[in-house]
């Protein structure tokens, strides 16, 4: 395993000899889903791009690394916005726990969760899914457990009126749901799993998401900064109504300066390799958007410098 230099020591490098020896900066992601393919992304341009080297590093979980990126052990880290800012506040995540040195980066662009049923399934709409299968537990992914939270406060059905299957995380929920052992999962819309999803169970039926401002208030006491948006499937040409929230890359506020600068410099320049990732759903990257995070000074001189501060507000 090569070892991770600390940002206080390559600074030093840096001021007593140039960019001799590049820094390997650690990169904390999740062990599957989007952050590990925005994560790997992320690190090849940076890695490309500066004299740092960037390596992503693979954790079960948010509340993994994201304490380690908090107390500067680790030097970035990529997740959506309601686990960062659940994190940064000590709310849900490590209640009791904040880390309030993380600091934004940058925000990616918003990627869809969608919701739904097979095909042939009796349930027609959100309203017949009480006393159906539908995921419950949780225990290594509790994003899981607040993406339903929010999309039955959205619908305005209590999640207690499910009959509820025990998961761990998403992955087993993929499977369950492709076994015809849950009636009710989700994923990205339009994704590649979400196709396999489909064709292992004759085709899916989607949920819209409630737009109006109190279904949306309702939805947002469970996913902070989530927002309402119309997607359409670019293979298939079907509009649906989904949850949408950002996903961010974050740092602590012991990065130096420079080094933040610099990586956000990287990602700025490039920034159409990051949307590439998703250049069928035409995702654009956001940068500078409010979040309830401070973002670090090196992010924001970076802005600055190219007309993107303040931040954007919220949807």
């Amino acid at each position: 395993m090569k070892r991770i230099l600390k940002p206080v020591a390559f600074a030093g490098m840096l001021a007593a000899a140039g960019i001799a020896h590049a820094q390997v900066l650690g990169l904390g992601t999740a062990q599957a889903g989007a952050t590990v393919t925005i994560g790997q992304t992320i690190a090849k341009i940076v890695s490309e791009a500066t004299p740092l080297q960037m390596r992503t590093q693979a954790f079960a979980s948010t509340g993994q690394y994201g304490p380690r990126v908090n107390a500067g052990e680790l030097d970035f880290g990529v997740s959506n916005v309601i686990e960062t800012y659940f994190l940064h506040t000590g709310e849900q995540l490590l209640p009791g726990k904040p880390q309030k040195d993380l600091r934004l980066a940058m925000v990616l662009y918003p990627l869809p969760v969608t919701f739904f049923t097979p095909q042939n399934s009796p349930i027609k709409s959100a309203q017949d899914i009480p006393g159906k299968r539908v995921p419950v537990g949780w225990a290594s992914q509790p994003l899981g457990r607040w993406l339903f939270e929010g999309f039955f406060a959205n619908q305005g059905i209590p999640y207690e009126s499910v009959a509820g299957v025990p998961v761990t995380a998403m992955p087993r929920m993929w499977d369950m749901f492709g076994q015809n052992q849950l009636d009710v999962a989700l994923s990205i819309y339009g994704s590649s799993l979400s196709e396999e999803l489909a064709s292992k169970v004759g085709g899916l039926r989607y949920f819209d998401i409630k737009d109006d401002p109190a279904a949306v208030e309702r939805m947002r006491k469970h996913l902070p900064f989530s927002y309402v948006s119309a997607d359409t499937n670019p293979r298939t040409g079907q509009t649906v109504k989904n949850i949408s929230y950002d996903f961010v890359l974050f740092t602590s506020a012991k990065t130096p300066d420079d080094v933040v600068y610099n990586v956000v410099k990287a990602l700025h320049t490039r920034a159409k390799d990051l949307e590439q990732l998703y250049s069928a759903d035409k995702r654009k990257v956001r940068f500078a958007v409010e979040s309830g995070i401070p973002f670090h000074p090196g992010a924001e001189r970076l802005y600055k410098e190219v007309g993107l501060w303040p931040p954007a507000k919220a949807k």
